[in-house]
Parts: C-alpha cells; structure tokens; sequence
C-alpha cells in the first residue's frame, strides 16, 4: 500500500512540476509578481513606473533569472517524482522477490 502512495505522489509531482516548467512565464511568473511585488522579484532599481501606472523593467536580466528559477523548480519537482515512482518500483519488486523467496 505504501508503494501505491509514492507512485500516486511521483505522478502528482510529475505533473505539477511539467506544468510549472511549461507556464512560468506565462502564469507562475505573474501570480509571483502579484504576490510578492516586481520592486522584490527583479529589484527596485531595475523598475520605472510609467504615468500610464504601468511599469517597465530596466534589467531584463532579472526578470530571466526569476522566470529561469521557477522552471527550475519546476523541473526539480518533476525528477523529484520520477525518483519517487522509481523507488516505489524497486520497492515493490524487491519486497515481491521476498515474498516470493519465502513462499518457496
């Protein structure tokens, strides 16, 4: 049963962890933005509020490095998954090798 929860929690992880690589920018990026504030995310300095009320970045760079560490997590959650599905494999393999081996 313990191995049906880490395979369950792998494909979770999995999931979430592609989705989060595939929209960071298009949807983790801004959500962070609206919650944490862009003066915090790429730096006070690197930010010019236009009279429209708008904003505009003045260090592109900034911005990448936030949008690049998402998609890293992203991705670390996504290997982190498949670490989890394929210990539960090999869990589930060897404890059935046991079981075998006892039976006989």
């Amino acid at each position: 049963m313990k191995s049906t929860h880490h395979r369950a929690v792998g494909w979770v992880f999995i999931t979430l962890g592609i989705l989060i690589a595939a929209c960071s920018q298009q949807i983790v990026f801004p959500g962070l933005e609206r919650l944490l504030g862009i003066e915090t995310i790429v730096g006070r300095d690197s930010v010019t509020y236009l009279p429209d009320g708008g904003y505009a970045y003045t260090n592109p760079g900034a911005m990448v490095r936030w949008v690049v560490s998402v998609a890293a997590v992203g991705v670390l959650l996504a290997f982190t998954g498949a670490f989890m599905l394929f210990r539960a494999r090999h869990h589930h393999r060897s404890s059935h090798e046991r079981a075998t081996v006892h039976a006989a």
